[in-house]
């Protein structure tokens, strides 16, 4: 069972570059509320602001390098054999170069930053009223990660970051037969 739920994770973007990101969200947290413990208690007393300000770069260095290493995993790495022969040529379909790939999923994600680090540092401003930045971090950043991943699966579907690497091989494959062949029509007119 666990051999198949890794392909289909491998196989289908939607729901890895979603699973992706939460999990580079989510482990991104813990490096982030380190930071932030750490530098309240070696700095205390700061303004509010100072301690979201540091959650914020923590976040992105530790969210963006966990993202790499796990699009990676899903997208380049094929250490199980596809089941049935359907998903044996669903998995073998040569994905789009890994810094390519992985850098237009970034670009998108960098895109919706600003409203991601909107609502994940206006919330921790708010919640800071209430408790210590180290909690905050942990409620306020999955808000904005909710958000976001709402909106960029949307924007992925529709512009077709999201498509399966065996339909991008099938368009790609398609693009060139149709470009190495001449339409009838043009035929006809020569």
């Amino acid at each position: 069972m666990p051999g198949r739920v890794f392909r289909f994770y491998q196989r289908k973007r939607v729901i890895n570059i979603n699973a992706n990101v939460i999990a580079a969200g989510l482990l991104a947290l813990i490096p982030t509320v380190g930071a932030v413990w750490f530098f309240k208690h070696l700095v205390p007393d700061q303004p509010a602001w100072v301690y979201t300000g540091v959650s914020v770069i923590a976040d992105i260095f530790a969210d963006v390098t966990i993202y790499f290493l796990l699009h990676w995993v899903a997208n380049h790495w094929r250490p199980v054999a596809g089941g049935s022969e359907r998903e044996k040529q669903k998995l073998e379909a040569k994905p789009p170069p890994f810094w390519k790939d992985a850098s237009l999923v970034q670009f998108e994600r960098a895109l919706l930053s600003p409203l991601y680090y909107l609502i994940a540092g206006g919330l921790m401003q708010i919640l800071q009223a209430h408790m210590h930045a180290g909690w905050a971090v942990l409620i306020a950043f999955p808000a904005g990660l909710v958000a976001t991943r709402i909106l960029h699966t949307i924007w992925g579907l529709r512009s077709g970051t999201f498509r399966d690497h065996d339909t991008m091989a099938h368009n790609r494959a398609s693009s060139v037969g149709d470009q190495s062949s001449p339409h009838p029509a043009d035929s006809d007119a020569a």
